[in-house]
């Protein structure tokens, strides 16, 4: 799932969606979220391409045997 740079491949073309959630629903999107691996971002991306019946389009979870290596200052 990497590119020649070694980043990740892109997502494709993305459009900017914003809403102020009340606090309570914000906080339980970001604990639904992480408990699926996803940023908040996909999480919301998930829900809308569902509702839609759109589901090519649900981002998919990060490969769990990849593993994120740290990052250290030089």
């Amino acid at each position: 799932m990497s590119n020649a740079r070694g980043g990740r491949r892109s997502k494709g073309q993305r459009e900017l969606l914003g809403t102020r959630a009340p606090v309570l629903l914000a906080e339980a999107a970001r604990t639904k979220a992480a408990e699926l691996g996803l940023n908040v971002n996909d999480y919301l991306a998930t829900l809308i391409a569902q509702d839609t019946n759109m589901l090519e389009f649900a981002p998919r979870p990060a490969d769990p045997t990849r593993l994120e290596l740290p990052i250290t200052a030089a």
